[in-house]
Parts: structure tokens; sequence; C-alpha cells
């Protein structure tokens, strides 16, 4: 399951998953470099790991998308 970070407050990071779930995550518990906007992964036990493929790839996709609605 793939967890977006919305913002990073006091040692927890408060993510929302792609059903708009909200979940709060110690940053201790993330491996990786990361910050708010960062796309994390479950590592299958109780961490993450922080994707930077897959936050550079969701990136990509906003800005074509916004690209695309001011193109016309």
């Amino acid at each position: 399951m793939f967890l977006s970070i919305d913002r990073i407050v006091g040692g927890f990071a408060v993510c929302i998953d792609d059903f708009g779930n909200v979940f709060s995550i110690e940053v201790s518990k993330i491996k990786g470099e990361f910050k708010e906007g960062s796309i994390i992964i479950s590592d299958g036990a109780d961490g993450y790991i922080a994707s930077g493929y897959e936050t550079d790839k969701r990136r990509a996709e906003m800005f074509a998308l916004t690209d695309s609605l001011f193109d016309e």
C-alpha cells in the first residue's frame, strides 16, 4: 500500500492512502529520505520505506495533468 506524507508533526508523519484514509506513523519507522509529499511503502513488518521512484512518478503525473489543463 502506498501512503503519501501530508505533513510531519511532532515526530509523526501524517499520511493519506489512495482511498483517503489518514494514518499517523512515527518518523523513526520510515527508512530513507523523505519529506512532505513523499510516497512511502510498508516494508511488510512494522516499518516503511521512502520510495523516491514512486514519489517522482506521481509528481510527474500531477505536473502532466496540470499542464494539460492549461494547454487548451
